[in-house]
């Protein structure tokens, strides 16, 4: 992830800061960046999980995600329920 960070800022900053101050010149680099970052914040969200499972142990997280996804209305959540299903199969 710091790699991804440090390429980005290396592109926005030199190469191509386009995207970043005047918007995706596409329909498909629009959908590029959003892809990475959505899966940039999914790897951070997993990591910080990961670490409070180490804490409070993979069932109370996975309680904890349980509760979140029961009252999240639609795709709010999205990644979530995947990554549930990951931390409950570690279990």
């Amino acid at each position: 992830m710091a790699d991804y960070r440090y390429r980005l800022r290396i592109k926005a900053n030199y190469e191509d800061v386009t995207v970043f101050s005047n918007g995706p010149a596409s329909h498909g680099e629009a959908t590029e960046v959003s892809a990475d970052l959505v899966a940039v914040t999914s790897a951070t969200l997993l990591v910080h999980e990961l670490r409070i499972a180490a804490i409070i142990g993979v069932d109370e997280l996975v309680k904890a995600m349980n509760l979140v996804l029961q009252h999240s209305s639609g795709e709010s959540a999205g990644g979530m329920a995947h990554r549930r299903d990951l931390h409950d199969r570690l279990s």
